[in-house]
């Protein structure tokens, strides 16, 4: 399949070929080697979207670790070895790790959602709460952690092994990565969500390559070549979206770079949180428009009879779900509605779109 399903932006093509479930700790410990933290945003957020066309739990899993790397830099800290990273920073439903200082070691208590590799990566970054407000990222060595194997019940993204995790361990006090609140205030913290939509995109794409394969022929009539046209159509919303705002992050740490007091303009977005948002938001409503035509297109005997579409299809669904329209939408149109009455445009919201799982 040709990376260029648009004529706005050229899509990359797959990484690899992904073979049965045993294959994916090799394929993954591969495609870790890449020098993730090195990559400029137009770069990094094309191989995102190269990882989602390959296949959507693999790219979820890469791109955590991608964006341990790129944490860890922004910390000025090294990477252990050559392991294999993941982020587990999800609060689901009043979830997450405590932390307790005891002596020179930290006691960490709790439930952990969505960790996504359990099992298979080695370490990974953890926000651990303090308490109510204050929070501390942690590098912690997970290797031996297990989930619940009963806590994932769809067969949707099955193979991220995005399990449950009931936390009850002791980690050194050099675990500590950065300062304490340095997780969610970091500049990058906003940004790295649109390296979880670039996969998204990718993921799209993945999904129309099976529908074309499966689903297209000679003789589609105007109805069916209308859905193959909106689908052209929201992928290039997607990837214009994406293109646009790699130019723009690398633009803007070039300035950040370049910068010699730590001054700013609040409506330059410094956290880049509109910018995020709005992407992130854009690029959903792509994927999921994409979703419903190819849903349409396929009927129920390709969803029932084609594993690797509906596959491909589910697998999506349930990622792009991670997407809070009811959180994102009412912000982002409280800010057009703010800069029309006063000029201006909140930056901090009580709670922070954009964030991961």
């Amino acid at each position: 399949m040709t990376g260029r399903l648009t004529s706005v932006v050229a899509w990359p093509v797959p990484l690899a070929t992904v073979g049965p479930a045993p294959d994916r700790p090799a394929l993954l410990r591969e495609l870790a080697h890449r020098p993730w933290a090195e990559l400029d945003w137009p770069d990094l957020l094309d191989e995102l979207r190269a990882l989602g066309r390959t296949d959507v739990p693999l790219g979820r899993l890469v791109e955590g670790h991608a964006d341990a790397l790129r944490i860890l830099a922004q910390a000025g800290r090294t990477p252990v070895g050559d392991a294999v990273y993941g982020v587990w920073a999800s609060r689901s439903h009043a979830t997450g790790v405590r932390a307790e200082p005891v002596d020179q070691s930290w006691h960490l208590t709790g439930t952990l959602r969505f960790a996504s590799g359990v099992g298979l990566i080695d370490r990974a970054l953890v926000p651990v709460w303090l308490d109510e407000q204050r929070h501390q990222l942690l590098d912690l060595d997970v290797g031996d952690w297990a989930g619940d194997p009963d806590s994932w019940r769809t067969r949707a993204m099955v193979d991220s092994l995005s399990l449950t995790v009931a936390v009850d361990a002791t980690a050194p006090r050099s675990a500590a990565v950065a300062d304490t609140g340095f997780y969610l205030d970091r500049p990058g913290f906003f940004p790295g969500g649109v390296g979880v939509a670039a996969v998204w995109a990718g993921g799209a794409a993945r999904v129309v390559d099976l529908a074309l394969a499966s689903c297209a022929g000679p003789h589609d009539g105007p109805v069916r070549l209308a859905r193959w046209g909106r689908i052209r159509v929201e992928l290039a919303c997607a990837a214009a979206l994406l293109d646009a705002a790699g130019r723009e992050l690398a633009q803007r740490e070039l300035l950040e770079r370049e910068l010699t007091d730590s001054s700013a303009d609040p409506s330059t977005d410094p956290t880049g949180q509109a910018l995020s948002t709005e992407v992130r938001a854009g690029v959903a409503r792509s994927v999921r428009a994409v979703l419903d035509e190819v849903r349409a297109l396929a009927g129920p005997a390709g969803l029932a009879y084609d594993e690797q579409l509906t596959r491909a299809v589910d697998d999506l669904g349930l990622y792009v779900a991670q997407q809070n329209r009811d959180s994102d939408e009412p912000w982002l149109g409280g800010g057009l509605a703010g800069e029309r009455d006063s000029g201006t445009r909140t930056t901090r919201p009580a709670t922070k779109p954009g964030g991961r799982p």
